[in-house]
């Protein structure tokens, strides 16, 4: 069976970091599971790192598609397999890293998933007069697991989720088998440290030209609005007018503390894993760990 680490966390605990560490230690190559990083353009706002800070790691499965595309978890379990083989066949160890628990779920567990497309015109003629926290409430008393993984603003989702859940599929097969010896790491650090560490993010991005890589999508016919990804809209807002730079900043943060909070819950939730300390990290500890599993017959 093939070995692969699996490295999972809230967003901003220093997840990439981490990743190209033991990449550069055992020889590995990193496949994306933010489902954020798929789309090109959207840069600062999704933390990508720049080729400099890859340091010369191959990373897959970023900037794949455009900024509005729908990528679903079917596409990605068929093109993550492909790319583990490939990483595989050239004697490299695969790290999965991300924080997009159903895309990991599905890419690692032999789950069945339905590869036709909905029909979502039917579906938005079905929900068009629900706001999307009605569909989020919805979605919550369908199916809490499904609804613990998508922000309430993602409505695209919402309604294919609780498409999903009316099918009795979602994605929570408990008797799916792993198809990959994997080693399972979760980064994680107190709450109040990741909060204040979402905080100072936001404030950085919006230094980093975040806004002005708004304006760019725009003048490229790209609606802000759309865009499902924390910060887009809000940044849309603020320059529409709408909200103040404050108001602005406050709601990316406090969006994206909430959306680390249900990352959290999904990932406790999960299979047995080494939990890792983000702010105590023992690197030399953990490598015995790592050694200890790739030494390991499968």
């Amino acid at each position: 069976m093939i070995k692969l680490i699996v490295l999972s966390g809230p967003t901003a605990v220093g997840k990439s970091s981490l990743s190209i560490k033991i990449a550069k230690k055992y020889n590995g190559e990193i496949i994306n599971a933010d489902a954020s990083q798929f789309k090109r353009g959207l840069n600062i706002g999704t933390a990508k790192l720049t080729k400099e800070e890859m340091g010369n790691i191959k990373h897959h499965l970023i900037d794949i598609i455009d900024a509005n595309d729908e990528f679903s978890i079917n596409d990605y379990q068929l093109l993550a397999r492909k790319t583990i083989d490939d990483i595989v066949s050239r004697n490299k160890l695969p790290i999965i890293v991300g924080g997009s628990g159903l895309y990991i779920d599905a890419l690692i567990s032999d789950y069945e998933l339905n590869a036709n497309k909905s029909d979502h015109k039917l579906l938005d003629e079905l929900y068009k007069d629900y706001s999307n926290e009605q569909l989020y409430k919805e979605l919550e008393a369908l199916n809490k697991e499904l609804a613990s993984h998508t922000h309430p603003n993602n409505r695209n989702r919402v309604i294919r989720y609780i498409e999903r859940a009316k099918q009795g599929s979602n994605f929570e097969n408990h008797n799916a088998k792993l198809l990959y010896d994997c080693m399972f790491l979760f980064l994680n650090k107190e709450r109040k440290l990741l909060y204040d560490d979402i905080n100072q993010r936001t404030i950085e991005m919006i230094n980093n030209n975040w806004i002005d890589e708004c304006i760019n999508l725009r003048n490229q016919g790209i609606d802000l609005y759309s865009i499902k990804e924390i910060g887009y809209k809000e940044i849309g807002l603020y320059l529409d007018n709408k909200m103040t730079k404050d108001e602005m900043i406050d709601s990316i943060q406090k969006a994206t503390r909430h959306y680390a909070k249900r990352q959290i819950t999904w990932f406790k939730n999960k299979s047995s894993h080494i939990l890792v300390d983000a702010n105590n990290l023992d690197f030399d500890n953990l490598c015995l760990n790592i050694e200890k599993f790739l030494n390991e017959k499968g």
